[in-house]
């Protein structure tokens, strides 16, 4: 009998033509536990003169080839995997098959063989004669300080066709860093900065020459910066890159730059960390930058005091102040409260940053920031809980005061504005029962709902319940749908 074969997967590696799940296959961790063999030939004839991009693709299709029904053997997974856009992998495969390495079957949907190796094979894509003619005699025009080799011609014509470089803007790109590092500048460092503003959407002429317009632009002030650091290099690329992400990344205007740049003098990536620091601080303007560098040695101190309290221990406290004590102080807090705090976080059991900084949050979102409202807070909370305490007591439990008894006790007397007297009156009424906690809420919660305000209201209200015969105490009432809808929708508004 003849199977037809109706739905053709899309798989990097050998193409299969499969409308039925296999009958054995191995299973995903299998072939994660297993090992993808790579030949000699590769190694020997090919890694060598490869981007490290084509290595990367190779490498994982063959690893893919392994199992050519897994989930993952898709275009989209594969570039989502290696960090790479789709058009990024379909080039290099198109580079690949030049190279003899796999056979490019289908591109609407992909489908890649990957051929067996054999020594001899050229490395050097074959393009139809007169293509690139122009294209030579102008980028050696600008590399006129060295003769460009075929191979790094190649390496050109790849850029072009797997990242979609207009061949004048790569020429534009390499006049652009021989003016930087001379007319002899190598293909490596021309390469990796065209690969760069293409990944960046650069890829046209007008947009290098608009990249360039900006980097003029942008020139005077790198320069400034770069004179700040004591520095009298040529800005590079990164140095612009940098720019932009200091003043519109980070938000920092010209003027703090240079100011920073002075202070930490030497290299721009010690600049870059330095306000990536103050950026965390939130210390954006020269003032506050000032100031937080006076407060240092006395935020040493407070660091040390405050670990000494809650119990830790940091040789380098640095990322103490950076992390906490100044977001703690921007909202308000001084040092004694601070202090405070972490007194008050050791004696109940927290005893970590962490644990602190949620702690100073909360109060934070009471508005508590001084030390006599915490003071306040603490007192009143002490207050509650011995409060709290004699009820349980009364109730028959032993058992300390837990979170859930507070959030009832808020909710009796502050929602519900009980007063002490109804609910000592309702604790006796409840010392008896078997669950005596569930049974007070109980009685409150139908006390609040009968608008009960005094004990002697409470008193008979207890009375009627109880003469109430049993048919009386409970009825049950039927509701449709649309009744218990609007009901529970106002409840939960």
């Amino acid at each position: 009998m003849r199977i037809s074969y109706k739905r053709r997967l899309v798989n990097i590696g050998n193409p299969c033509y499969l409308d039925f799940m296999p009958f054995v296959s191995y299973s995903s961790q299998h072939v994660v536990d297993s090992k993808t063999t790579v030949s000699n030939v590769f190694m020997n004839e090919y890694l060598p003169s490869l981007s490290g991009e084509c290595v990367r693709v190779y490498l994982y299709g063959l690893y893919l080839c392994s199992s050519a029904t897994r989930y993952d053997n898709t275009l989209e997974h594969f570039a989502n995997t290696l960090g790479l856009t789709v058009d990024d992998i379909i080039g290099v495969f198109a580079h690949l098959e030049d190279l003899g390495l796999v056979q490019v079957l289908k591109l609407h949907p992909i489908e890649i063989k990957y051929l067996p190796l054999k020594s001899g094979y050229t490395k050097i894509k074959k393009y139809k004669s007169g293509k690139y003619d122009e294209f030579n005699a102008q980028i050696q025009a600008v590399l006129d300080g060295r003769m460009i080799s075929s191979t790094e011609f190649s390496d050109y014509y790849m850029l072009i066709e797997s990242l979609h470089i207009e061949p004048d803007a790569l020429v534009l790109i390499a006049k652009y860093c021989a003016d930087l590092r001379g007319n002899n500048v190598g293909g490596a460092y021309v390469q990796t900065v065209a690969k760069n503003w293409a990944y960046a959407g650069v890829r046209t002429v007008d947009a290098v020459r608009e990249r360039l317009e900006t980097e003029a632009g942008d020139k005077a002030s790198v320069l400034k910066v770069l004179k700040a650091l004591g520095s009298k290099k040529t800005p590079e690329p990164e140095d612009y890159e940098l720019w932009k992400k200091w003043r519109n990344g980070l938000g920092f205007s010209e003027d703090v730059i240079l100011f920073v740049a002075k202070k930490v003098k030497g290299s721009v990536m010690r600049l870059d960390a330095m306000l990536l620091k103050y950026f965390e601080m939130k210390l954006f303007e020269k003032d506050d930058i000032i100031n937080f560098e006076e407060r240092k040695s006395s935020l040493v101190s407070l660091a040390r005091e405050i670990n000494k309290k809650i119990g830790v221990y940091y040789e380098n406290v640095e990322s103490v102040i950076e992390q906490y004590i100044t977001n703690w102080q921007l909202k308000g807090f001084d040092n004694e409260t601070l202090v405070a705090i972490a007194g008050y976080c050791f004696k109940s059991g927290i005893r970590t940053l962490d644990g602190m900084d949620k702690v100073v949050n909360k109060f934070f979102k009471q508005g508590i920031t001084s030390t006599n409202a915490v003071d306040e807070f603490v007192a009143s909370r002490v207050n509650k809980d011995k409060e709290i305490k004699e009820i349980l007591v009364k109730l028959g439990l032993s058992r300390e005061v837990t979170t859930f008894d507070r959030d009832v006790y808020s909710t009796w007397t502050t929602e519900w504005n009980f007063s002490s007297k109804i609910i000592e009156y309702g604790t006796s009424l409840s010392h008896d029962k078997t669950s005596p906690m569930g049974y007070l809420n109980r009685i409150l919660a139908n006390w609040h709902a009968k608008n009960v305000t005094t004990v002697e209201m409470a008193k008979q209200h207890s009375l009627k319940e109880t003469n109430l015969p049993n048919s009386q105490k409970f009825i049950k009432h039927s509701y449709s749908d649309g009744e218990l809808n609007r009901v529970f929708a106002e409840i939960i508004e």
